[in-house]
């Protein structure tokens, strides 16, 4: 089944849903004119599917009253997942690559529930049987706990041994949950409102809220602190022409029996409409009239974060351009200088597209370093046409691939061509080193430009420098080395270049590379691309000094990463495409949900994580803010071996050995960027992050009126 397929008209049917629509809430009592809620009967019709013993991952059979019913499947708090049922007994198949399962850790949420007596609409989901690998768990046991079931003498209770039906929206989970207990009390103004509860890695979306103040309770498997607790307004609506104004009061919530009111000076909130606008701040109101959030005990932060530092000039954010850049990469040379090299696009005359790439050089402080090219961009594209006598004024051909800096603090930029026979592109890529005065290097190659057609080097090309300010490219299937001054370097591989091995795989197809140096300057090469049946996405091969295959590592040169599937929806596994080598020689790889750390052989590391991995919240809400994606723009360690990653609105940082840093951010090692802090800074455009001389965060990032430099400190 198609779970994407059926997302999007279900989601049309919720927001369509009448004011009517939600009628229950955990601790609202029933009335004699409430329709008496029909339990679903599995019967012998829920026995009749048989499973395989040895079948993979979780089979989940269930029913609904309508045909509408809408249920989601969490494990360990991650989402799995979805099921649309039907009024037939069906079994879904939710596959993940766990090596064991614990059943306690497994929930079935109910999502949209919908009572309207007026049209006889009472919708419900029954649960039989649960199937994982060969052990099948009935969902009428007694240690089912259920948080959405109707009984006739105490109503809407949570609780274990209730049975398999869900009436309202909850869920059912397979053993006693222990952590926190969350309370939400809230109200629509018109009865058609949607919200979301987030608590930690708990996340409960799309609830029906009425007119009436009702009680949500949730049960959290983690002890939560109130500042992870979120609650957002999904679907606001104003038609004044309609007399229609959706809005969310929340009135308080409890945690673990203590109240935290939505007055309270702590309580940060979003999508507030004052003087006018709609705003974000400390309100202290219980109504949110746009879409929005609610953030709890969000002033209380005690754990380490980084903020804009305010004595770099612009206040932590040095603009270089009013433009927002669509391609842009960062190096730190020897004397803490940030060098930037950036793509800009305009049109000139005549409506004729210009393309240009500039380089710049930017001090400690944030000033501008007038020592290089007098305090002006170096324009990358119009030099190189100026070398290869290229008049044709198509600068749309080229474009910015990478930017480092050697131990002389020369600029080495790697720049790509196109042309096109009418049918295809054939790349070019160039090398052009800058001396740091900004000059180009008339001792490098050609006057400063190396131009690369060993394996045809394509998109997929990448660069490095080794501890000897040899330069390497690679492409999906090559590598070359060049000596410091552009000269091919024959003492590695073939004459300069060696082929990169390929795994002995069915449909392996080569895909883009990622190149680190070791210490001793051999290379490591993250490399491939899943396709059709291949079982991994990614390889790491190990080749020695001179290009030879480092055969002690892994299988004969080459690690197979293990195929990961950690993303909703996904057809392929994890990809990862951030790796670091560390001064021991191991391989740290990030991907979008799961980071992987390989011994120096080539062995996952048991030390790390939880052996050798670590899954990171694919959403969740700490420090005041919502995180919502690694994004994986960059992946980095501090001086202490610990590892940055980057969210939309903050940064995640792990321990030397894989674990989220409790002393990070929220106490959960997530830290936002608070907005209070950082002025007009964009956020979610945190780009390409170093680490420099001093030990502290320096990014790329956008404001609101350019493009720059943002210096961060750990305070």
């Amino acid at each position: 089944m198609n779970f994407r397929n059926l997302l999007k008209p279900l989601k049309r049917r919720v927001l369509q849903r009448s004011q009517t629509a939600s009628r229950r809430g955990s601790d609202v009592e029933w009335s004699a004119e409430t329709l008496e809620p029909r339990l679903l009967l599995a019967g012998d019709a829920g026995q009749e599917i048989s499973f395989a013993a040895n079948a993979s991952g979780i089979q989940i059979q269930a029913i609904g009253e309508t045909g509408e019913e809408y249920l989601e499947v969490r494990y360990d708090n991650r989402d799995i997942g979805y099921m649309l049922l039907t009024t037939e007994w069906a079994t879904y198949q939710f596959d993940v690559d766990y090596t064991s399962i614990d059943p306690s850790k497994l929930q079935i949420h109910f999502l949209n529930d919908l009572y309207d007596p007026d049209q006889g609409i009472d919708r419900n989901a029954q649960i039989g049987s649960v199937t994982i690998g060969d052990q099948v768990l009935s969902s009428d046991a007694a240690d089912v706990f259920s948080t959405g079931t109707w009984l006739a003498e105490d109503g809407i209770v949570a609780g274990s041994g209730r049975g398999s039906v869900l009436n309202a929206n909850g869920y059912l989970q397979y053993g006693t949950p222990t952590g926190s207990e969350l309370v939400v009390y809230a109200r629509g103004a018109e009865g058609a409102e949607l919200m979301s509860v987030q608590a930690g890695e708990y996340h409960a979306n799309r609830i029906n809220v009425g007119t009436e103040l009702q009680a949500y309770r949730f049960y959290v498997n983690e002890v939560i602190d109130p500042n992870s607790v979120r609650i957002e307004f999904l679907n606001d609506l104003y038609r004044p022409d309609l007399g229609i104004d959706q809005n969310l009061i929340i009135d308080r919530i409890e945690l673990d029996g203590v109240t935290y009111q939505s007055e309270d000076a702590s309580t940060y909130v979003t999508g507030v409409f004052r003087d006018g606008q709609i705003r974000s701040g400390y309100y202290q109101t219980e109504q949110i009239d746009a879409r929005g959030y609610m953030q709890f005990d969000a002033t209380t932060f005690e754990s380490e974060r980084y903020r804009l530092d305010q004595s770099i000039v612009g206040d932590g954010l040095t603009e270089l351009t009013t433009t927002f850049p669509f391609d842009d990469h960062h190096a730190i040379n020897s004397n803490n200088q940030s060098v930037l090299a950036w793509t800009e696009t305009d049109w000139g005359q005549g409506s004729t597209f210009v393309r240009t790439i500039n380089v710049q050089v930017v001090n400690a402080d944030g000033t501008v370093d007038e020592n290089f090219n007098g305090g002006e961009p170096v324009d990358l594209i119009a030099a190189t046409m100026a070398h290869l006598n290229d008049t044709s004024g198509e600068t749309y051909r080229y474009s910015l691939r990478e930017v480092a800096t050697d131990s002389q603090d020369r600029i080495l930029a790697q720049v790509q061509k196109y042309d096109t026979n009418g049918f295809f592109n054939n790349y070019t890529t160039f090398l052009i080193r800058l001396q740091a005065d900004g000059q180009f290097d008339a001792g490098f190659a050609s006057n400063g430009f190396l131009q690369i057609n060993e394996g045809s080097i394509t998109t997929a090309s990448a660069m490095a420098l080794d501890g000897q300010d040899r330069i390497l490219v690679s492409n999906a299937t090559t590598i070359a080395r060049y000596n410091s001054d552009g000269s091919a370097d024959n003492s590695f591989g073939d004459s300069g270049s060696t082929g990169i091995p390929a795994p002995d795989v069915a449909n392996y197809t080569p895909g883009s590379t990622k190149l680190a140096i070791r210490d001793d300057n051999s290379i490591v090469v993250l490399t491939g691309l899943q396709y059709n049946a291949n079982p991994s996405a990614n390889y790491l091969v190990q080749l020695n000094e001179d290009g030879s295959t480092g055969t002690w590592f892994g299988d004969n040169g080459i690690v197979s990463i293990p195929y990961q599937q950690f993303s909703l929806y996904s057809n392929f596994s994890e990809r990862f495409e951030q790796m670091i080598v560390d001064d021991q020689g191991r391989i740290t790889l990030l991907g979008d949900v799961a980071v992987l750390r390989y011994t120096i052989n080539g062995q996952l590391d048991a030390t790390f994580g939880d052996g050798g991995r670590t899954l990171l919240p694919e959403y969740t809400v700490s420090d005041g803010q919502v995180f919502f994606g690694s994004y994986n723009n960059f992946f980095i360690q501090d001086g202490e071996g610990r590892f940055l990653i980057p969210y939309v609105g903050g940064l995640a940082r792990l321990t030397a050995d894989g674990q989220l840093d409790a002393t990070f951010g929220g106490g959960d090692g997530l830290a936002a960027f608070q907005p209070i802090e950082n002025g007009n800074l964009q956020t979610y455009s945190v780009r390409e992050g170093l680490i420099d001389n001093d030990g502290e965060l320096r990014t790329l990032a956008r404001a609101n009126t350019g493009f720059g430099v943002a210096y961060w400190e750990l305070v």
